[in-house]
């Protein structure tokens, strides 16, 4: 009966070794097959807060399935068995990379818009009461750009006039046309932590900072959004979310 768990539970580790194996390979190498398992790892680490998290405990699982296979005495006996804990765990893990949090899951909610009529003195009261920096300005259900911190210090800088800044009748879009093009992207619900590590990925090698990504229902720039996403928000993920705290 022991060996039969012991068989078991070889199997379940192998099984999901080998899945895991050939996820990390698709996260960084997608048109290869042939990668060792320490290599994409390695760089799957670089790229993903899921694999990075998880690193040292993914690093640990490989190390045992080197002994299970290499230190095999014979077919029915395993120099090492892994333990009940240590098999649920890497299915667990398994599991989060197949199946991961969605982008949604780290954003900003709820998202305060404006309007291109909204007077800025709401927006400034806005940023007072809240501290919030970043607003989506919308015509409609229209996306119209984003309207910063920064945009309207630069208004108030091209508008002092004797010392002073009159902000009657200085409405959203009074600023955007001051702002500088910022890059904004935009995902669905549906989309995935990879997805939103990609887009931003993606802007840096296009050496485009990415300001936000906006989260709207199906990733249209016609809809209001569900959720905002910044580079900050990408370090400030909670590590509950993508590891699974233990140690072989």
């Amino acid at each position: 009966m022991e060996n039969l768990l012991q068989g078991e539970n070889v199997h379940r580790f192998e099984a999901a070794y080998n899945r895991i194996h050939n996820k990390l390979i698709d996260l960084v190498y997608p048109t290869r097959r042939h990668i060792p398992y320490g290599e994409a790892l390695h760089s799957a680490k670089k790229l993903h807060n899921i694999v990075k998290y998880n690193y040292d405990i993914l690093r640990q699982f490989g190390q045992l399935r080197n002994a299970l296979v290499h230190r095999k005495i014979r077919n029915d006996f395993y120099i090492a068995e892994p333990h009940n804990e240590i098999v649920e765990e890497i299915e667990k893990i398994c599991e989060l990379l197949y199946i991961p949090p969605l982008a949604l899951s780290i954003a900003s909610q709820p998202v305060t818009t404006y309007t291109t009529t909204t007077p800025l003195k709401i927006i400034l009261n806005k940023i007072k009461d809240k501290g919030f920096s970043q607003f989506p300005i919308y015509d409609e259900n229209e996306f119209q750009g984003l309207l910063t911190e920064g945009g309207i210090a630069n208004w108030l800088a091209c508008n002092i006039i004797n010392n002073s800044v009159s902000l009657d009748n200085v409405t959203a879009i009074d600023i955007l046309k001051n702002e500088k093009k910022h890059n904004v992207r935009f995902l669905s619900k549906d989309c995935s932590i990879y997805d939103l590590e990609g887009t931003f990925e993606k802007s840096f090698e296009e050496n485009l900072k990415l300001e936000a990504i906006i989260i709207t229902h199906s990733g249209s720039t016609k809809q209001k959004p569900i959720g905002i996403v910044t580079s900050w928000d990408l370090v400030k993920i909670d590590h509950t979310t993508l590891s699974i705290a233990s140690h072989v």
